[in-house]
Order: C-alpha cells, then sequence, then structure tokens
C-alpha cells in the first residue's frame, strides 16, 4: 500500500529507528543469546561425535595454502551469504507488497547492504521478513555445522547470525503490534520503521 493513504486523520504514526551505524553496533550485542545456545550446541554435538577433535583441528589446520583457501572459501561464502539474506528480505516483503518487484529497492549504506521496502505491509508480513533470514539461512547453516562438524561452516553461520542483529532490534521495538490491524513502512534512510495504527473512534 502507499504511504500517502496513512494520513494522520486516520492512522497515526510511530517511529522506531536508529542509525546504520548504531545497527552494526547493535547487531553485536541482540544476537549474544542465540550466539551462545549455538556455540555451546556445536560444541556438545562435536565432544560426543568420536574423533572430533581431530578433525576439528585437521579442518583449521595444514600449510599456508590451506589457510589462505580456508580464508578465501569463508569471505566468497560470506558475501554470496549476505546477498541472499537481503534477497530472503526482499522475497518476504513481496508477499506483503501489492504492486509487485518495483516496490523492492537494493543499496549499500556506510558498507553496509541493505533491501526497502517503499510500500507499506501489515506488522506481522514486516515481522516476517526481519526474521526470514534467521530461518531460512542460519538455521540451515547451523545444521550443517552441526552434521559436518566443519569450523568454516560454523564461522559462517556464527556471522549471519550477528548479521541478522539488527533485524532482531527492529522486531523487538514492534513485536507488541497486532499483525494484521498494525501497518508498517521500512525506512529507506535508517534501520527501522514508522507504525501506523488505526485512530480510535472515541464515538464523537
Amino acid at each position: 500500500m502507499l504511504k500517502e493513504i496513512f494520513t494522520p486523520d486516520l492512522y497515526t504514526g510511530k517511529k522506531y529507528s536508529m542509525s546504520i551505524l548504531k545497527a552494526n553496533l547493535v547487531a553485536i550485542a541482540y544476537p549474544i543469546p542465540l550466539v551462545i545456545v549455538y556455540i555451546a550446541s556445536f560444541l556438545a554435538i562435536n565432544s560426543l561425535r568420536s574423533g572430533a577433535e581431530y578433525r576439528l583441528s585437521f579442518s583449521i589446520g595444514g600449510n599456508i595454502s590451506s589457510l589462505l583457501l580456508g580464508l578465501f572459501l569463508y569471505f566468497a561464502g560470506f558475501f554470496i551469504l549476505i546477498v541472499l539474506h537481503e534477497i530472503t528480505h526482499a522475497v518476504f516483503f513481496l508477499r506483503g507488497c501489492e504492486q509487485g518487484r518495483k516496490s523492492i529497492v537494493f543499496g549499500i549504506k556506510y558498507a553496509t547492504p541493505y533491501c526497502h521496502c517503499t510500500e507499506v505491509i501489515t506488522a506481522s508480513a514486516y515481522r516476517r521478513s526481519l526474521l526470514a533470514p534467521l530461518f531460512t539461512i542460519c538455521l540451515p547453516l547451523a545444521l550443517a555445522s552441526f552434521i559436518t562438524g566443519n569450523i568454516l561452516v560454523f564461522l559462517a553461520a556464527l556471522s549471519m547470525i550477528f548479521g541478522s542483529g539488527g533485524d532482531l532490534a527492529v522486531f523487538w521495538m514492534i513485536h507488541k503490534y497486532p499483525g494484521k490491524s498494525t501497518f508498517v513502512w521500512d525506512m529507506d534512510d535508517e534501520v527501522g520503521c514508522i507504525v501506523y495504527e488505526p485512530v480510535q473512534n472515541d464515538g464523537k
């Protein structure tokens, strides 16, 4: 829906936002509970696996060429995962858009990629988009690291969990609002949104 139809006589708007610089700092704090659970689970599972200690040490050991190859694979994979993270936001934004793909904008600010939806969508659709990368990217990576015990997959999953920190912060800001009767506009110049609630009719 177009933002222009959410006029003050019909809706009250409240802004929830932070600068992109602050979002990068917040991204470290909000995922910490998930990170602790993930690291503990990874170590516990691998401690139960025969020879896990050897495999883990081997995966990060070896000669210089192996180390450089591992670093290259990690950063190349991380770049791809960042792109997938933003594409995932877009896919879930589209489910709430009336104007389709022309309402989705990608960009980079302060070396941070972002996906912006220019339409106002329901709070439930917006929250699904915020959490989507956690379930579609982080969770499969975490499961893969549990199965393989591979340190590079582990680090990739860990990085992507931290990469969802800004999304988790915004989700927490607006988690109390009803999903269908409240609407949200994703801000393009800051990390955050404006929440629109219908004006209550007092009967006068």
